[in-house]
C-alpha cells in the first residue's frame, strides 16, 4: 500500500506498541478493520504484530494478543507496552469492556502476558491491578514500563484521573514500582498538572542529563506532547514548542536501538477521504528520529535507518531563484511528480519575505494545490491546500509548527511524498499530513513578496 510507511492491507493502524530485540524491530498495534465503522463503532480488537530487521520489509502475524470473550474482561484490548526482560517477552495492556460503565466492575484494568518469542502469548489475568483508592475505575490504561538504573527498580507509568478535582482536567500519570514484573507497588503521582483529561500514551526516557516525558492528549489539540526535567520526579517543563509533529501524529512511543531513538506514531485518516473531513481514529504507521539539541529540548528528523534506502532520481534540478516584492512569483520543478518521492533542498530567504513555500500535487490550471507554507513573521510552517476558495478546501486545524526562520539563513528541508501522506523535515521540526483528493502532478515553489534561493536540490523518486 505504501513503500515508505506502513499500514497493513485490509485495516488500519492504531497505537503502536515498539520493542526491539535481539536485531529484531517488534511493533505491535492496535488494527481497526472499521467493520462497520471506524473505532470505537467498530469490532474490537486485539494486538497485531508487524515484524522486521530493518523496519522496511514487514512479516505481519495479525493478531497475537488476542482480545478475550465479547462484552467481556478483555472484550478489547487498549494500548500497553512490551519489553524483553528476565527471559521472556512481556506485555503490559489494558482490557476494556464498554459494557461495564455504570456497574461495579471497571471498565479499564492493567493486564498482563508473556511470551517465549514475541508472538505466542500466555496471558496472567491473575495479576490484574485495577485503579486505587480515589482515581476514577474506569479511566486506568496504556501502561509504560521500564527500568530505572538509579532507583533499581521497574517502574510501570499509566494514564488515570483523579476522582476529584476539575470536572475535565483531573488526569495524572500515576507509577509503580516491582522488582520482578509481577507484583506491583503503587507509589502515587509522577505528575498531576490538571491540565488534560487524559495523559495518554506515557513514555519516559533519560537522555544525556534530561529526562522526558511524553504524553497524548485528545481534550486540547489532539497531540504527542513531551515535558522535561532533571529528575525523574520533576518539576516537569514545558519547552516552548512542547510537540513533536501536528495533529496528523498521534499516540507516539519511543524505542532505542544501537543509540539511536525512534519514534512510533499514526497518521490519522480523514472521515470520508475528503481533504475538509475531520479526521478519524487510526491510519498509517510512521517512524522518526529523535534527537537532543544543546539546549535540551528534543528534534526530530528523517530516520538514518531509511535515509540510505531512497534511491536518487536521475533528474537534475538546477539551483534557482524567486523574487516578487508585491506579489506571487512560482516555478514548477516537476510536471509530474508520480506519488512516491523524496524532496531536499536548501531554501535562504531575504530580510522581511513575507511568505514562501512548495506546493504538491499542484494543478496549476486549476490554481489549487497542497502546500508546506513557511509564514516567517509568524515563525512557523503550515500545511494547507491554497487557494481556500471557497473557503475553505482543508480541514487543517493543527498542522502547523513552530519553525526559528532566519533570513539569510540555509534551512535545510526534507519533503517525503508517498502516495497521500507528506511529511516535511526543516531544523528539527517535523509536520506530518494527509492529501486525499490530489488534484493535480506538479511540483511548484512560490514566494509571496520577497525573495528566496533554492540551492543543492536532491530529488529520489524510490524507497529500497
Amino acid at each position: 500500500m505504501y513503500k515508505y510507511f506502513y499500514q497493513p492491507e485490509g485495516g488500519w493502524v492504531g497505537d503502536c506498541m515498539p520493542c526491539y530485540h535481539d536485531g529484531e524491530f517488534y511493533m505491535y498495534y492496535q488494527l481497526d478493520q472499521r467493520i462497520p465503522k471506524p473505532f470505537p463503532d467498530g469490532e474490537p480488537f486485539g494486538w497485531s504484530l508487524a515484524k522486521s530487521k530493518d523496519m522496511v520489509n514487514f512479516c505481519d502475524y495479525g493478531e497475537v494478543l488476542k482480545k478475550g470473550e465479547k462484552y467481556g474482561r478483555e472484550h478489547c484490548l487498549y494500548a500497553g507496552s512490551v519489553i524483553y526482560a528476565l527471559g521472556c517477552f512481556r506485555a503490559f495492556y489494558t482490557g476494556e469492556c464498554k459494557t461495564y460503565v455504570g456497574t461495579e466492575l471497571p471498565k479499564e484494568v492493567i493486564m498482563f502476558a508473556h511470551s517465549k518469542d514475541g508472538v505466542n502469548w500466555i496471558k496472567e489475568p491473575d495479576l490484574t491491578i485495577t485503579a486505587p483508592d480515589n482515581y476514577e475505575k474506569d479511566f486506568f490504561r496504556d501502561p509504560y514500563v521500564y527500568f530505572d538504573e538509579d532507583m533499581k527498580t521497574w517502574i510501570m507509568l499509566i494514564a488515570a484521573r483523579h476522582q476529584e478535582g476539575p470536572k475535565v482536567r483531573r488526569s495524572s500519570l500515576v507509577y509503580y514500582t516491582s522488582d520482578n514484573l509481577e507484583n506491583w507497588v503503587f507509589q502515587g503521582d509522577l505528575w498531576y498538572p490538571e491540565m488534560y483529561h487524559l495523559l495518554q500514551m506515557p513514555d519516559l526516557f533519560k537522555m544525556g542529563d534530561w529526562w522526558y516525558l511524553f504524553f497524548s492528549e485528545y481534550d486540547d489539540e489532539k497531540k504527542t506532547r513531551y515535558r522535561m526535567s532533571k529528575s525523574i520526579f520533576g518539576p516537569w517543563l514545558a519547552p516552548a514548542d512542547d510537540c513533536l509533529d501536528g495533529r496528523a501524529y498521534y499516540a507516539a512511543r519511543t524505542i532505542v536501538v544501537e543509540g539511536r531513538r525512534y519514534m512510533y506514531g499514526w497518521n490519522p485518516t480523514r472521515k470520508e477521504n475528503r481533504d475538509t473531513d475531520m479526521w478519524v481514529w487510526g491510519g498509517t504507521a510512521v517512524m522518526q528520529e529523535l534527537y537532543q539539541r544543546g539546549d535540551g529540548t528534543l528534534a526530530v528528523k528523517l530516520p538514518d535507518l531509511f535515509d540510505k534506502r531512497f534511491v536518487e532520481s536521475s533528474v537534475i534540478i538546477d539551483d534557482f531563484e524567486l523574487y516578487r516584492a508585491d506579489g506571487n512569483a512560482d516555478k514548477i520543478i516537476l510536471k509530474d511528480s508520480g506519488t512516491f518521492y523524496r524532496l531536499d533542498f536548501d531554501v535562504e530567504f531575504a530580510k522581511d519575505t513575507y511568505a514562501f513555500g512548495v506546493k504538491l500535487y499542484e494543478n496549476s490550471e486549476e490554481d489549487i494545490g497542497y502546500a508546506y507554507h513557511f509564514s516567517p513573521a509568524k515563525q512557523q510552517v503550515v500545511f494547507d491546500k491554497l487557494p481556500n476558495y471557497p473557503w475553505f478546501t482543508c480541514m487543517n486545524r493543527g498542522l502547523s509548527r513552530m519553525s526559528d526562520l532566519q533570513p539569510g539563513k540555509k534551512h535545510r528541508v526534507s519533503i517525503v511524498v508517498d502516495d497521500d501522506i507528506a511529511i516535511l523535515y526543516v531544523d528539527g521540526v517535523a509536520l506530518n499530513a494527509r492529501m486525499c483528493e490530489k488534484p493535480g502532478a506538479e511540483l511548484k515553489f512560490y514566494v509571496h513578496g520577497g525573495q528566496i534561493k533554492i540551492t543543492d536540490i536532491k530529488l529520489y523518486h524510490d524507497f529500497v
